[in-house]
């Protein structure tokens, strides 16, 4: 087997896992009075910065497509189309953004640039989930609803660091011998 093939299946396979990391992370959560705290972010992250664009997109498409399907990946075990429509469905629609922000990174020497463009992806993927937000609850305060998020974006944006160091490492130990 050629060494292309070889790694085609070996990101092929890491884009499955990670579909399922995404999954798992999403039932780890922290309740508030407006939407679970979870470590989605994390995952979408360690993805991106991983797997590199294509495989990337396609690990959080997967995810958000089983999830449309009714497959119960979302927080609370939950499924469906509705969750795209809820007050944190910007979130989701916005995940592939962060993951293509973190992957594109790939392109950059710098670790600070690297992370900066990890969280320029979180920064876009909240002006998804605010919009949608605003327009989901009818909310007409932006101070109120940035209050809001701010406690939030700080979590993600740690949790766009933590993937990016987590990403340094499986890319020296697992993923050494292949291209993206």
């Amino acid at each position: 087997m050629s060494k292309n093939i070889k790694n085609k299946t070996l990101y092929a396979v890491l884009a499955a896992l990670f579909t399922a990391l995404i999954a798992v992370f999403a039932q780890f959560q922290i309740p508030t009075p407006f939407f679970p705290l979870t470590l989605q972010t994390f995952a979408v992250a360690l993805c991106g910065y991983t797997l590199g664009v294509k495989y990337s997109l396609f690990s959080v498409l997967a995810y958000m497509l089983l999830g449309l399907c009714g497959a119960p990946v979302f927080s609370s075990f939950c499924g469906g189309a509705h969750h795209f429509t809820d007050p944190q469905g910007g979130f989701l629609i916005a995940f592939p953004i962060l993951a293509v922000f973190c992957a594109l990174s790939h392109k950059l020497k710098r670790p600070i640039q690297k992370i900066g463009l990890g969280i320029l992806g979180v920064a876009v993927m909240y002006v998804f989930g605010a919009v949608h937000f605003i327009a989901v609850t009818g909310i007409k305060s932006i101070a109120a609803t940035v209050l809001m998020f701010f406690a939030t974006f700080v979590k993600d944006v740690l949790l766009v660091l933590f993937g990016f160091y987590v990403s340094k490492i499986l890319n020296r130990r697992i993923l050494k011998n292949g291209t993206r």
